[in-house]
């Protein structure tokens, strides 16, 4: 039976080194889409992706090889629309989210598309594009992006448009205000965690012992993986959890989370999960700042200055009314509905084609 539904490409990539988030942000804004266009990824073969977890949710994917690592933008360009060409329906759409990808190869593809779209965090450069979603928190978003996009472009921006996976939206009715005592903590540095922070917290509470409990995640990517499983069979309040589907439960039973100031950060305030974070990239610093501002966190600042026992201070340091309005805030920011905000801009714009 013939698909008549419009085509909406998604062209986004995954690595050991530009992390997860750009997919799992992409994966929960396709989910919502998919009932009204038909979904189709575009994507590189990167070492370390995850490109996996779009074959479970049975999207179509093109996938580009490239040599040593790094993307040719005029090439890329080139592929994309090749696959728009051959793939496409009447009036396709393409959503980019790409540090890599920007005005330049914008401007190839926009001949080729109805409508383009970009998801993008740093006001840093400029876009060629019919829409922007920004889901991150600033207090000049619209000056930001003044000179960056073109007058005509809407601009969807702050965290009423972020992009919570469904599982998150889901359990959101079930969250609770936490309070004291503490005594489950959820540990998640996001995919990779390539600064080993995790083992870090491991290696501190093993050491001088703890009741507390922590549930530590870890995606495939992780180098440390064996290290870090290791390090949890060997304590009874350790629990390794390994590129799994229940992040959401495992952060509704927790009182406390640690982690980065990643796409992450908003799945935690969406369940109302107080957190001490950090940063590990250029990106994180406004999102981690500004939720220190909001008191939804407490903000470490950068991880290279941080050793296990900062984590630990700043867990002994939180009093029952600073875990409480924490969580209160978190949830005030991110009700999860993003995607369904998102999802009318688009139908809206393909309607008015």
């Amino acid at each position: 039976m013939k698909n008549d539904r419009r085509v909406i490409f998604i062209r986004v990539d995954s690595s050991t080194k530009i992390g997860y988030g750009h997919l799992i942000r992409c994966l929960a804004l396709a989910d919502t889409l998919k009932n009204f266009f038909q979904i189709k990824f575009i994507c590189t073969n990167l070492t370390g992706n995850i490109i996996s977890e779009i074959n479970k949710k049975k999207f179509k994917i093109f996938r580009f090889n490239v040599k040593l690592q790094k993307i040719n933008i005029k090439l890329d360009a080139e592929k994309t629309i090749s696959t728009i060409k051959k793939y496409g329906s009447d009036n396709s759409m393409l959503i980019l989210d790409s540090y890599a990808l920007s005005e330049q190869w914008e401007n190839s593809i926009k001949p080729y598309v109805q409508k383009l779209i970009v998801i993008d965090d740093q006001p840093n450069r400029s876009h060629n594009c019919d829409l922007l979603i920004d889901q991150n928190l600033s207090n000049n978003h619209k000056k930001n992006y003044e000179r960056l996009l073109p007058k005509k472009t809407k601009k969807l921006l702050g965290p009423k448009f972020a992009m919570i996976r469904k599982e998150f939206k889901l359990l959101r009715h079930s969250a609770k205000i936490r309070t004291f005592p503490i005594e489950n903590i959820f540990v998640s540095f996001g995919g990779t965690d390539i600064d080993n922070q995790s083992i870090k917290i491991l290696n501190l509470f093993q050491k001088i012992g703890s009741n507390l409990h922590f549930d530590v995640v870890v995606g495939n990517g992780n180098k440390n993986k064996k290290i870090i499983k290791n390090l949890c069979s060997k304590n009874k309040n350790f629990s390794y959890h390994e590129q799994i589907n229940y992040v959401g439960r495992l952060m509704l039973k927790s009182d406390l989370a640690i982690g980065s100031s990643g796409s992450t950060a908003w799945e935690r305030c969406c369940l109302g999960l107080p957190s001490i974070i950090s940063i590990s990239a250029k990106n994180q610093k406004n999102i981690a700042n500004e939720l220190s501002k909001r008191n939804c966190v407490i903000n470490l600042g950068s991880v290279k200055q941080l050793k296990g026992f900062d984590y630990k201070t700043s867990i002994d340091k939180i009093s029952k009314y600073h875990l409480e309005r924490m969580s209160k805030n978190s949830l005030k920011l991110v009700d999860g509905n993003g995607t369904k905000r998102i999802l009318k801009y688009i139908l809206d714009m393909s309607v008015r084609n």
